[in-house]
């Protein structure tokens, strides 16, 4: 585990500005917090979805905002662990639309930079 809170502090600016930019529909910034060769994989409504993050990007782009929409959003980062430069986030999501999502995001620093290289999902 890493004693780094600089790297905790990161981390957490990453998960944070992947929900923003998630909720507000802010499709750069939701590409930027993503590794180029980034992957998701995971459980909707019990319907099986595996790829690139470029399938969620585009149906985030192609609707309207979850702000917008009136929902009540709220999230929890539930656990945290950083080993040198991988790390490991647990993400709780309510009322995000239709569904509840429990993620399971991995991160990578590269060249200094912390970008979620996969996440993994199920909706509640």
């Amino acid at each position: 585990m890493s004693d780094n809170s600089e790297d905790e502090f990161d981390v957490v600016a990453v998960i944070e500005r992947y929900i923003e930019s998630y909720i507000s529909a802010d499709i750069p910034a939701l590409r930027d917090v993503f590794a180029e060769d980034a992957v998701m994989n995971g459980y909707a409504d019990g319907r099986l979805v595996t790829g690139t993050m470029e399938p969620f990007i585009r149906q985030v782009e192609s609707n309207p905002s979850l702000k917008s929409g009136g929902f009540e959003l709220r999230y929890n980062i539930e656990h945290i662990s950083i080993t040198n430069n991988a790390a490991s986030v647990v993400l709780r999501e309510t009322g995000f639309g239709q569904y509840n999502f429990t993620d399971y995001m991995h991160l990578l620093k590269r060249d200094g930079v912390w970008k979620i290289i996969s996440k993994t999902f199920s909706t509640y």
